[in-house]
């Protein structure tokens, strides 16, 4: 690819997963029940809201699963692959192929939020443990599901949680073993 491509290539993909990670996360809140009155949580609201609002009046959610944010990740993946795909090589994905390549694609981005949550988490607690920022409650939520069975398995060593560890290696391992052949497989089936 030439220097252009590249560069556009880089673009695309960093603004449409910077956006992608941001309605991700509504989705994830708003499944969690996270405090809605956060002013972090309200950043993501009000940042998502063009886009899923809209398909609010289309797509009802159902038993609590907000669908409205689903379609949008789904489309705005989607639309990346197909915008990436086309400044790289000239043409579409085929329909079969963006799915699969979108579904892998959520998925890396999936892990990559519980990643760097639980990273930041592990990092606000040894820079500020006694922190009062807004963020700190919404990354115990975010990270605590992961880190409450492992907890239970692996004790604290010598006053030290060492369970971000065996999490982060988990979460990497999932990642090389499902996103990444899911990415690769939809790669090949849109080049048909």
């Amino acid at each position: 690819m030439a220097p252009l491509q590249n560069a556009s290539a880089f673009l695309i993909h960093s603004i449409f997963d910077l956006y992608l990670f941001i309605l991700l996360l509504r989705f994830i809140l708003q499944y969690l029940r996270v405090d809605y009155y956060n002013p972090f949580t309200q950043f993501v609201v009000k940042a998502t809201s063009p886009i899923v609002v809209p398909l609010r009046r289309i797509v009802p959610g159902f038993y609590g699963i907000d669908f409205a944010t689903i379609i949008a990740i789904v489309v705005l993946t989607g639309v990346k692959i197909s915008l990436i795909m086309f400044i790289s090589m000239h043409k579409f994905p085929a329909i079969a192929g963006l799915l699969i390549w979108s579904f892998g694609e959520i998925f890396a981005l999936t892990i990559n939020l519980f990643f760097y949550a639980i990273l930041m988490t592990v990092i606000l607690s040894w820079v500020a443990p006694m922190s009062n920022s807004p963020i700190t409650p919404i990354l115990y939520r975010l990270t605590e599901p992961l880190m409450r069975p492992v907890r239970r398995l692996i004790p604290p060593i010598g006053g030290f949680d060492i369970t971000p560890i065996p999490v982060m290696i988990t979460l990497q391992l999932l990642k090389i073993l499902i996103a990444d052949p899911l990415t690769q497989m939809g790669f090949q089936f849109g080049l048909r």
